[in-house]
C-alpha cells in the first residue's frame, strides 16, 4: 500500500528522463532476446505482443547437409569460374541481360521456402564441384613446370591485391549463418556446416587454382577467352570439353545468386523484425513460410544492379563491404568476451584474443589493397545508409520501444 504521508508524485517524477542521442546510438539488442526471437517475422507474438499481423514465423527445415550445400553454393562460383579469368566477353553487350535472367529465376526458387531453394541449390552444387574436378582431371595433362619458376613475381604486393579482388568469391562461407533461424538444430549444425564447406572449397580453390596456373603462363589469364575453358581447349584441342566446363559455369552463378540472394533477405527479415527497416520485409507466406514480398524486392534490386553495374566494380564493391563487416565481427568476439564472461557459449575461440585480433588486421590490410574508385562508391553507400538510419530506423527501433 502507498504510504499517505509520502508526498505525491508529480507527473516529471513519474516520467523518466529521455536518452540522449549518444545513449540512444549505444544501445544494444540482449543476446537473450535474440535467440529467443528467432524465426519470429511480423505478426509474431514476441514481437509484437498479442497484436497479430499478416506474418509468422520461419519454418525450420534444413539439416546439416543442407546447411553445408548453401555454404558452398554461395561460394564455390564467381572466383573460380568468372573473376579468375574475367569469363563474361562471350556474350558481349548482353550479358547483363543474362545476369538478370539469373537474378529472376534465383527469385523462383527463393519464392517456394527454405527447403525447396536448399534442394534447387544442392543440385547446383553438385553440377558445379563435378565440373571443378572434370577441369581438373583435364587440365593436370597440360601442367608445365616451369610455369611455377617465378612464385611471386609481384612480390607480397601482388599478392595482397589479388587477394582483395578475389575475396568476394569467398564470403559465402557465412551464407549458413543467415540460416540459422530456419535450421532444424542451429547450434550443433552451423558451426560444423561452416567448418565443412570452409574445407571443400578451400581444397577445390587451391587445387584448380594450382592446375590452372600450371597449364597456362600467369601472364596469359588476362586474356579476352573464359580462363578455365581455354585451357581445357588447349589441353584437349577440342572445343567440347571448354563449352561443358561453360555450362557448369552457368550453374554456379545461378547457385551463387540463390544463395547470396537467399542471405541477403534474412539479413532484411531480421532487421525488419527490429524496427531499422520497413515491416513488408518480416512478413511471411503462411504456406511456403518464406519471406515473399522481401524476396522480390531484393531479387527486382539486384537485378537492377545486375545490369546496371560492370561485374568488376560489383566484386570489388562486396569485397570491402564485408571484409569490413567480417573484421567487426572480429572485434566482437573480444568484445563479448570480456564484457559478457558468463554467458553461455557452444562454441569457445581458442587462444583468444590472437585469432580475432590478427583476422581483423589481415582484412584492414586487404581492404588498403582495392582501389580508390572502391573506397569512393564504398563511401558513399556508407553515407546512404547512415541516412536512412537516421531517417527511419533510429526512431522505429524496437530496442527504444523496449526501454521505452
Amino acid at each position: 500500500m502507498p504510504d499517505p504521508g509520502a508526498p505525491p508524485r508529480s507527473r516529471t517524477q513519474s516520467a523518466p528522463p529521455s536518452p540522449g542521442v549518444g545513449a540512444r546510438l549505444m544501445r544494444r539488442k540482449p543476446l537473450e532476446r535474440l535467440i529467443s526471437e528467432g524465426g519470429q517475422g511480423e505478426g509474431g507474438r514476441l514481437i509484437s505482443e498479442g497484436a497479430q499481423g499478416e506474418g509468422g514465423t520461419l519454418r525450420r527445415s534444413l539439416g546439416l547437409w543442407q546447411l553445408t550445400m548453401i555454404s558452398i553454393g554461395a561460394t564455390l562460383g564467381t572466383g573460380i569460374f568468372v573473376v579468375l579469368g574475367e569469363a563474361v566477353p562471350e556474350a558481349g553487350p548482353a550479358v547483363s541481360l543474362s545476369f538478370v535472367i539469373v537474378v529472376l529465376l534465383a527469385m523462383v526458387f527463393l519464392l517456394g521456402g527454405a527447403k525447396e531453394s536448399a534442394r534447387a541449390d544442392t543440385i547446383m552444387g553438385a553440377v558445379k564441384i563435378v565440373a571443378l574436378l572434370l577441369f581438373c582431371a583435364i587440365g593436370i595433362q597440360g601442367f608445365k613446370s616451369g610455369n611455377y619458376e617465378h612464385f611471386m613475381p609481384l612480390g607480397m604486393a601482388g599478392v595482397s591485391a589479388a587477394g582483395a579482388t578475389l575475396f568476394s568469391s569467398c564470403i559465402g562461407f557465412d551464407a549458413a549463418s543467415t540460416a540459422g533461424e530456419e535450421a532444424k538444430n542451429a547450434q550443433r549444425d552451423l558451426p560444423r556446416a561452416i567448418m565443412l564447406s570452409l574445407v571443400i572449397v578451400t581444397a577445390l580453390y587451391v587445387v584448380v587454382a594450382a592446375v590452372a596456373v600450371g597449364a597456362k603462363p600467369w601472364r596469359r589469364f588476362n586474356d579476352s577467352e573464359a580462363a578455365l575453358a581455354g585451357i581445357m581447349k588447349n589441353v584437349t584441342g577440342q572445343t567440347f570439353w571448354g563449352t561443358l566446363l561453360a555450362a557448369g559455369a552457368v550453374v554456379a552463378i545461378a547457385g551463387v545468386v540463390l544463395t547470396v540472394l537467399y542471405g541477403q533477405t534474412r539479413i532484411l527479415f531480421a532487421m525488419s523484425r527490429d524496427g531499422l527497416v520497413p515491416g513488408v520485409f518480416s512478413r511471411v507466406h503462411p504456406k511456403t513460410g518464406a519471406p515473399r514480398a522481401n524476396t522480390v524486392i531484393v531479387s527486382l534490386f539486384c537485378g537492377v544492379l545486375a545490369a546496371a553495374v560492370p561485374l568488376g566494380r560489383l566484386a570489388d564493391a562486396t569485397s570491402i563491404g564485408t571484409l569490413l563487416a567480417f573484421a567487426l565481427v572480429n572485434v566482437a568476439v573480444v568484445v563479448l568476451r570480456r564484457t559478457r564472461p558468463e554467458m553461455r557459449r557452444t562454441f569457445r575461440v581458442p587462444l583468444s584474443p590472437a585469432p580475432p585480433a590478427i583476422g581483423s588486421a589481415l582484412r584492414v590490410w586487404m581492404m588498403a589493397s582495392l582501389s580508390a574508385v572502391t573506397w569512393v562508391v564504398f563511401g558513399v553507400w556508407m553515407a546512404a545508409g547512415l541516412v536512412f538510419y537516421f531517417s527511419y530506423g533510429y526512431r522505429r527501433s524496437r530496442v527504444a520501444t523496449v526501454e521505452k
